[in-house]
C-alpha cells in the first residue's frame, strides 16, 4: 500500500511571485489546527483511514454543550502512518517536510440559477443591425416531439462541483503573525476562507 495521508488547509488569497525572472501565479493557504480522533481499520471498516477533526471550538461548559469542530474529514493512510501517529495527536506543518507536490480536493463556486449562455459558455449572437437574439440559445430541437429534449442546453442550477487537482507544486512555507502559510502554484478552487484538502501520496 502506498504512503498516503493528507491535511486540511484554508484558502486565503492569490498573488504572484518571481521564479527565474518570471512571475508565476500562486495561492496562499493557511494550515489549520487539526487532530486525529480515531482510526478506521481493515477488519471493521474494510479500509484504513485517519479521522481528523479541524478547528476545535471551545464552548461554555455551564451551558452543557459538547465540544464542536469546524470540519470532520478522513484521509486514507497506511500501517506505518498509524504506528507513527497516535490518536489525539495534533497535525502540524512538520508532516509536509520535503513535500514538493500535493493533490488538492475542493469545490467550485456555486453560481445558482443561470441562463444557458453562462451555464454552457455559449457564444453570443450578432450585436448589431437590430438583432434581438444576443443571448438566445437558438434551435432547441425538432417540431416533434413538441417538447425540448433533455440533452439540449437549458437554464438550470449551477451547484457546487467537487474538483480534484493533481500534482500541484508547493513553492514555499511562510510563518506570518503566528500563522503557518503554504504557497502553492496556480489557482485553487473554492472561496476565500474555504477549506481544502491536501492529499499527499
Amino acid at each position: 500500500m502506498s504512503n498516503k495521508w493528507g491535511i486540511v488547509v484554508q484558502k486565503k488569497e492569490m498573488t504572484r511571485v518571481w521564479d527565474n525572472e518570471k512571475q508565476i501565479p500562486v495561492t496562499v493557504v493557511k494550515i489549520l489546527q487539526q487532530e486525529i480522533v480515531r482510526y478506521k481499520d481493515q477488519d471493521k471498516d474494510w479500509y484504513i483511514s485517519a479521522v481528523v477533526w479541524v478547528e476545535k471550538k471551545e464552548l461554555k461548559k455551564e451551558k452543557w454543550k459538547k465540544i464542536d469542530y469546524k470540519m470532520m474529514t478522513e484521509f486514507k493512510v497506511d500501517d506505518s502512518f498509524v504506528q507513527q501517529h497516535e490518536v489525539w495527536k495534533i497535525i502540524d506543518e512538520s508532516l509536509l517536510d520535503e513535500i514538493k507536490t500535493v493533490t488538492v480536493v475542493g469545490y467550485s463556486k456555486g453560481k445558482w440559477y443561470q441562463w444557458a449562455m453562462k451555464r454552457f459558455n455559449l457564444d453570443w449572437w450578432p450585436k448589431t443591425h437590430g438583432s434581438k437574439f444576443h443571448r438566445h440559445v437558438g434551435s432547441m430541437g425538432n417540431r416533434k416531439p413538441r417538447r425540448t429534449l433533455k440533452w439540449h442546453p437549458h437554464a438550470w442550477q449551477m451547484w457546487y462541483e467537487k474538483i480534484t487537482l493533481k500534482k500541484i507544486n508547493v513553492i514555499d512555507f511562510v510563518d506570518s503573525n503566528n500563522e503557518k502559510l503554504i504557497i502553492v502554484k496556480w489557482s485553487l478552487p473554492w472561496t476565500y476562507n474555504g477549506l481544502l484538502k491536501f492529499i499527499i501520496e
